[in-house]
């Protein structure tokens, strides 16, 4: 039995989110029935990295799966690739040990959320960025981020329905990092692992810095409230990439 290692990069913007879900396109439905005609059997994935959701992009998305077939690697990656549709592609393929784990293996992980600041919409970066037309406060959203970084409860920047009772919402954010690239804002985050919907909510907050609406300050408090009311909106999704997941 091997174990295989693949890491996709896809444009997410007309799938339904990575986990396989009834009647709706998604990354693992498209992945599984690739693999199922490569190998001409039914296959399934063993784990993926994390689901991203509707309209996320990936650059590094990592999942594993187990096979005794004996073709090279890249007679597979190949394969996989002519069988999957446009927006998916295997960019890398790796044997690891039968022990290795895409989810539970992983030691960080590394998003970028992008958005295009300037008063007209930009069709090169339509869903791939979220556009925003209002001036933006840049150098208050990047002192106010400085509050995320290290370890918290991020109980505030996730979504109440997505919290199990008993669960842990302490993440340790490890680099962040917000840029301006022309008119396009990016904001790089890492961490050792993310709740639901917590970047975007993130990016939501500082948004509303960026406009005024809330004070420099106010983030270390929203953090220590637990309380998802307190934080601001849900950033679209289409301004969401997984860049990298590290091992």
């Amino acid at each position: 039995m091997r174990n295989i290692k693949l890491v996709l990069e896809y444009n997410g913007s007309t799938f339904f989110g990575f986990q396989k879900q009834p009647d709706q396109p998604t990354i693992q439905e498209a992945l599984e029935k690739a693999l199922s005609g490569f190998f001409n059997r039914k296959m399934k994935i063993s784990a993926a990295s994390g689901r991203t959701d509707t309209g996320v992009h990936a650059k590094g998305q990592v999942v594993n799966f187990k096979t005794s077939n004996t073709d090279e690697l890249r007679q597979i990656q190949k394969g996989l690739n002519a069988l999957l549709p446009p927006p998916v592609v295997v960019k890398e393929i790796e044997e690891v040990p039968l022990g290795f784990h895409a989810r539970y293996s992983a030691r960080s992980k590394a998003y970028e959320y992008r958005i295009w600041n300037h008063p007209c919409r930009s069709p090169l970066t339509a869903g791939q960025a979220f556009h925003v037309p209002y001036h933006l406060d840049f150098a208050g959203m990047r002192k106010a981020a400085r509050a995320f970084m290290g370890k918290h409860d991020f109980r505030s920047f996730t979504s109440v329905a997505a919290m199990k009772k008993g669960s842990s919402c302490v993440r340790t954010i490890k680099r962040l990092q917000i840029r301006r690239q022309g008119h396009l804002i990016l904001m790089h985050v890492e961490a050792n692992g993310f709740l639901y919907h917590m970047i975007r909510n993130m990016v939501g907050t500082l948004l509303e810095v960026g406009r005024g609406k809330r004070k420099v300050g106010d983030i270390a408090a929203i953090l220590k409230a637990k309380d998802r009311r307190l934080a601001g909106m849900t950033a679209p999704s289409e301004g969401l990439t997984l860049i990298r997941v590290t091992y």
